[in-house]
């Protein structure tokens, strides 16, 4: 399912940049757009949808039209609209509570009548909340709604980058000692192993992006390791890869450790070599070529099995057509290392 998403949106990194649009896209649409320039305008509200002092202003001046024109039906339509009568009694039992003298109460009676309520008893109107916290209130609701959808949002993605991230492409895992080469077993470590690992790239696999979960045999997260294409070269599909990354990602540190294997063209190339310099040193690639990457408490010790070039229209040595490399991820030895990566 996940190698469906990627080939479909182009690679782990399209996806987490599709994923971040998304967050950016929803805030500006629904915060700044929604809410600040182009706020929802209600037009031709009924009086029932006023607020409830308006409400009651409204049914008032209904009131003292009506005792002096005694026209029962205007009264009637202009308070008929999706308006309950008891609503329209509360609010008229309300306003009689608040009468300023017996004429506005008889006022209020008479419209009471001709809307054939239930007779209406003065009434002290509902306590109120301060103005203060209504309006902190009103504040308060917008902003949580956006922070619980963003939260939501960015959980998802985490879990999705974690699910992209944590199973290759075409990637294997195989048993960590039983299958680990002579050559490999030769230079590992002498620390717990973690996993052992093969990956491979072949000329067209245009999206190639390989990683590992590292775990114990408990099934604890420690991190991840892997590898994908750092660089290409030329015009025209597929992909010519003249760089790859290999990369450790350990949970306990506050960096991913990065090495770049490269191509004897990109290896020999100072503009190549300087724009690559940022993402990790690099590395001459070569059958038996072995990388080391260190982390706080992890190690993974990566080798070239198998590699070949291409030579349709590039310069000689300068992409790969097959490429594969097996990865043993270990435990740095507690006495090597420090628990606490922050520790001074």
């Amino acid at each position: 399912m996940m190698s469906m998403i990627l080939e479909l949106v182009g690679g782990r990194k399209t996806l987490y940049g599709v994923l971040v649009g998304f967050i950016v896209g929803l805030l500006v649409g629904w915060w700044v757009l929604g809410i600040w320039l182009l706020p929802v305008e209600w037009k031709d509200a009924a009086p029932v949808d006023l607020h409830p002092d308006y409400q009651k202003i409204f049914v008032s001046a209904v009131a003292d039209s009506y005792s002096l024109h005694g026209n029962a039906d205007l009264a009637r339509t202009v308070l008929s609209e999706r308006w309950e009568k008891k609503d329209l009694a509360k609010i008229i039992g309300n306003l009689k509570a608040e009468a300023a003298d017996d004429a506005q109460a008889q006022r209020l009676d008479a419209l009471a009548q001709a809307l054939d309520l239930s007779p209406v008893e003065s009434a002290e109107p509902a306590a109120k909340p301060p103005a203060e916290k209504e309006s902190l209130v009103s504040k308060l609701l917008p902003l949580c709604g956006v922070l619980a959808v963003v939260f939501i949002v960015v959980a998802l993605a985490w879990s999705i980058m974690r699910l992209v991230r944590g199973r290759g492409e075409k990637g294997e895992a195989v048993p960590a000692r039983e299958t680990i080469s002579p050559e490999m077993a030769e230079i590992m470590p002498t620390g717990t192993v973690l996993g052992h690992f093969i990956t491979s790239y072949a000329l067209g696999n245009d999206h190639y992006d390989d990683s590992f979960s590292v775990e114990t045999d408990a099934g604890e997260f420690l991190g991840e390791c892997g590898a994908g294409i750092g660089e290409t070269i030329g015009v025209g599909t597929p992909d010519k890869v003249t760089a790859f990354e290999v990369w450790l990602f350990d949970k306990n540190d506050i960096r991913t450790e990065t090495k770049v294997l490269m191509s004897t063209h990109a290896f020999n190339d100072e503009s190549l070599r300087s724009k690559l310099a940022p993402k990790g040193e690099p590395v001459l690639a070569k059958v038996g070529q072995v990388v080391t990457l260190e982390t706080a408490s992890l190690q993974v010790t990566a080798r070239v099995t198998e590699m070949e070039y291409g030579n349709e229209g590039m310069p000689e040595e300068s992409f790969f057509t097959r490429v594969s490399i097996e990865l043993v991820a270990s435990m740095i030895k507690s006495d090597d290392v420090s628990q606490d990566p922050f520790a001074l």
